[in-house]
């Protein structure tokens, strides 16, 4: 009696064993494509401060829009992963920061 115990003892921890096997690659797999979508956002928001620096300068202004960029010609596009964005850029002090919205994707401290 003792012996089917420990075969079945056995074959469970072995089914559990590959279990926790496949979630953590599971895991693995689904943060390295949200890391992967989110880099060009990222890249984008980085972009957007670079080109919004010197048109909030001109103007003096301290919040400008990505269709405004757009409609200036500062920008070519507002499409990322092929989804269009929309968002802005805040002057507060001397610090820019890009705030986007694209798809699922929001810069955190977004605001409509």
């Amino acid at each position: 009696m003792k012996q089917v115990d420990l075969k079945q003892m056995r074959k469970i921890s072995v089914i559990w064993g590959i279990i926790m096997f496949l979630l953590v690659i599971g895991v693995t797999v689904i943060g390295f494509v949200y890391k992967n979508e989110t880099k060009n956002y990222k890249k984008f928001e980085i972009e957007l401060v670079d080109k919004a620096k010197d048109y909030i300068a001109v103007n003096n202004l301290n919040k400008v829009t990505i269709s405004e960029l757009k409609e200036q010609n500062i920008i070519e596009t507002s499409v990322v992963n092929e989804k269009t964005c929309d968002g802005y850029i805040l002057k507060e002090d001397e610090e820019y920061k890009a705030y986007v919205k694209c798809g699922n994707y929001k810069t955190r401290g977004y605001e409509e």
